[in-house]
Formats: structure tokens, C-alpha cells, sequence
């Protein structure tokens, strides 16, 4: 095992001149306690694994460590590409990596549909991508994401309703899936250090059918805090619709604001919407 995780990554650095990119929100974390808490709460022993931006391979290569049935890392910048395949040359059998952009990938192209997946996410990928993974989960049915986001992320996604940080994120990741918190995680744990403290979630799908359409549910919710500050109806009326009669059907009070309604709310709000919209035609 890897004694001094942050020697290690430097030697890494140093041997293959890597320069983190600031423009890719590159920090490349060494703490191993981190690192050991990320690979026992996504517990990798005979699983399916993907890993967002590997870097260097601190964690990448304790994933293979620790018996992974299968990894494979989705890296954009291919000045890693020279680590990675000394890597794969370690683990010739279960190692995969792809030099791709995880926003662009097509998922559709994996052959198996279950993983978990597991990233110290640059932080300006990492509300799309958690986004992009929420959306097509029916492409690959994921079984969980243990992702080291900024902590302001980390705070979005999971507020409560009626606070500051309670808007479209906090929503569309719990709509279908539990979300939590496991630990945070100061500049120091990271070469360079961030300006920003860090936090690892685990977001977790309920594996329920909810029978809505997403795309009008995330019109609805969009639209709602597209101007916070002003109550429901006014944000509704942009729409083409009886608002007034949206909100009677919905049981929603047209005087308060979208940070005030919770998921069902919402929820009731968006079939109502689409059954006046068909009614409508």
C-alpha cells in the first residue's frame, strides 16, 4: 500500500510534469484518510466502478487495490494519459480508461448498465455532471455516486426548504434520490490547495417510479426560481396557461415564493400543468 499518499502524488506530478489546469478545476487530492473513507463508503470489493477525472491515480489506483470487479476512469485532459497507461499495464484485466469529456460522453456506449461511481469532481463539472447522472439514470442504472463537490454544492443539494440554498439543484437531485453528507474536507487535503472547503456526498436513487414527465417537471421548476424574490403566480405567468387555475388545481398559494414549496408541491404543480396543456390542444 501506498504509505505517503502526498509524496506519492508529488513523485506522480514531478515524474510526468503534470501542472494542474486551473481552467479544469484541477486539485488533485492526497489525504489519505480521504481517500480511505471515499473507498469504504463506496465499497468497491467486487463492483462495477466508474471514476470521473482520475488524475494522477491516487484514488484510482486504491479503487484496483481494494478488488474492484471492473474500473473504468473517464479522464478529459490526455496529459494523463502517460500514468493511466502504466496503470493499465498493473491491471491488464479490469482497468479501462477512456480520454473523453464526461459531459459530452455518450453512456450509451458501455455495455454494462450497473456501477457505481465515484469522483473527486472538478468543481466546475460538478453540477452538470450530477445533473447529466440524475437525468439518464435510465440509460445507466447507477446504484449510488460518492462525489467530493465544492461544499457550497454539497449545501445546495441538500437544503431544506424555505432556506437560501433551497432551489432547482436541491430539487432535481431529490426528486428520486437520498442525499447525504459523509464528511468535509479542508484545502489541505489537496495539491494545489482550492480557495473553497470541499464535501463528499452519497446520493443514492429510491428506485421508485414517480410517473411524471421530467421534462415539464423541470420546465415548472426552472421557470419558479427563474426570479426568486417574486411570488409563484408571477413567475408562473410566463407560461401559457390559466396561472390562477394551475395553482386552485395544484393547492398552492399564489402569494408565496418557489423556495417555499416543497417536491410535491412541485410535483402536483407539473401534472396539472401537463393535464391543462393536453385539455388545451
Amino acid at each position: 500500500m501506498i504509505k505517503n499518499y502526498e509524496n506519492s502524488l508529488r513523485e506522480i506530478i514531478k515524474e510526468y510534469n503534470i501542472k494542474p489546469k486551473k481552467k479544469l478545476g484541477q486539485n488533485f487530492l492526497h489525504d489519505k484518510n480521504i481517500i480511505s473513507s471515499i473507498i469504504n463508503n463506496v465499497n468497491v470489493k467486487d463492483e462495477d466502478i466508474i471514476e470521473i477525472g482520475p488524475g494522477p491515480g491516487i484514488l484510482t489506483e486504491n479503487i484496483l487495490k481494494n478488488k474492484a470487479r471492473s474500473l473504468l476512469v473517464i479522464e478529459k485532459d490526455d496529459s494523463f494519459e502517460v500514468n493511466l497507461k502504466k496503470i493499465k499495464n498493473k491491471y491488464k484485466d479490469n482497468f479501462i480508461y477512456l480520454i473523453n469529456d464526461v459531459i459530452d460522453f455518450d453512456f450509451n456506449k458501455l455495455k454494462k448498465k450497473e456501477y457505481k461511481i465515484v469522483s473527486n469532481l472538478p468543481y466546475n463539472i460538478s453540477v452538470p455532471f450530477i445533473l447529466k447522472m440524475i437525468k439518464i439514470r435510465r440509460v445507466i442504472s447507477w446504484k449510488d455516486m460518492v462525489l467530493m463537490v465544492q461544499k457550497e454544492v454539497a449545501e445546495r443539494i441538500t437544503a431544506e426548504i424555505g432556506t437560501k440554498n433551497y432551489g432547482r439543484l436541491s430539487i432535481m437531485v431529490n426528486l428520486n434520490n437520498d442525499v447525504e453528507k459523509l464528511l468535509n474536507v479542508k484545502p489541505s487535503s489537496f495539491i494545489p490547495k482550492p480557495k473553497v472547503d470541499s464535501t463528499v456526498i452519497k446520493i443514492s436513487p429510491k428506485n421508485k417510479n414517480l410517473n411524471i414527465n421530467e421534462e415539464i417537471f423541470e420546465k415548472i421548476v426552472k421557470i419558479c426560481f427563474s426570479q426568486r424574490r417574486k411570488k409563484i403566480k408571477n413567475n408562473l405567468d410566463q407560461l401559457n396557461t390559466n396561472t390562477s387555475l394551475l395553482l386552485e388545481l395544484s393547492n398552492i398559494d399564489p402569494d408565496i415564493r418557489a423556495e417555499n414549496i416543497n417536491i410535491e408541491g412541485f410535483l402536483r404543480i407539473s401534472k396539472n400543468y401537463e393535464k391543462l396543456t393536453k385539455e388545451n390542444l
